[in-house]
């Protein structure tokens, strides 16, 4: 499995170059945008099990106070959401872009 590092290098560079219009072949950077979200979805369930573990294994017993704690400890599941909604977007562009074309 790669690595999350991997996974975000490779959406940086296919998002970076959809955006200055420097590339050749739009099929196969949609192609490599799409495998590496699923890669990234596969990471934010790994993260969301975590959260949900740190969640509740917190001795709290107010909800809000369990939730900032999981937070805290895993702040890959926000920026994996987060990727995640804005790689959506790029490929949606993506696809009308070759729907056109």
């Amino acid at each position: 499995m790669k690595s999350l590092e991997e996974i975000l290098e490779n959406i940086t560079k296919v998002v970076s170059a959809y955006e200055t219009g420097e590339y050749k072949d739009l099929n196969l950077m949609q192609r490599v945008l799409s495998t590496n979200m699923f890669f990234l979805a596969q990471k934010q369930v790994e993260y969301h099990q975590k959260f949900n573990a740190e969640y509740h294994l917190h001795k709290s017993t107010v909800n809000a106070q369990k939730q900032k704690y999981a937070e805290q400890v895993v702040p890959e599941l926000y920026m994996c959401r987060k990727i995640m909604d804005a790689s959506k977007n790029v490929a949606i562009s993506m696809h009308l872009e070759l729907k056109m074309n």
